[in-house]
């Protein structure tokens, strides 16, 4: 089955089928947007925003960090390799609830929109208990 990509909005939607399995590289996250109202108390200016809040599907293993010389004229990686702390099934809230809100890449995996995000965009995990 070959994917094809459909270009919506000046970005590039790609379709993996259902029974593929999707492996993240480095820190990378694939999270399926949950509705969920931001505040019932304060009203949200605009309504362009993308979902802030979702369930990991997929996780990357983690990564090297990157090192810097005292001018930040050099980089290399680090050897201390740091694993991704966000696991599969986890709720996160990606952030960005200023105007516009973060434009993450999305993908169709099967019948489910999907966001392609980096641990790093990740400002925390609910607790549901």
């Amino acid at each position: 089955m070959e994917v094809s990509g459909v270009r919506l909005e000046r970005k590039a939607l790609d379709l993996v089928p259902a029974e593929a399995t999707l492996r993240p590289l480095r820190d990378q996250i694939i999270v399926e947007p949950l509705e969920w109202n931001p505040s019932a108390v304060i009203a949200v200016a605009g309504d362009t925003r993308k979902p802030l809040r979702g369930t990991v599907l997929a996780v990357g293993p983690g990564k090297y960090p990157k090192r810097y010389n005292a001018d930040r004229s050099k980089t290399w990686d680090s050897k201390v390799f740091r694993p991704t702390e966000v696991k599969v099934g986890d709720v996160v809230e990606l952030g960005g609830l200023e105007l516009g809100g973060y434009s993450f890449p999305e993908i169709m995996w099967g019948l489910k929109r999907c966001l392609i995000a980096t641990e790093q965009d990740v400002c925390g995990i609910v607790n549901n208990g």
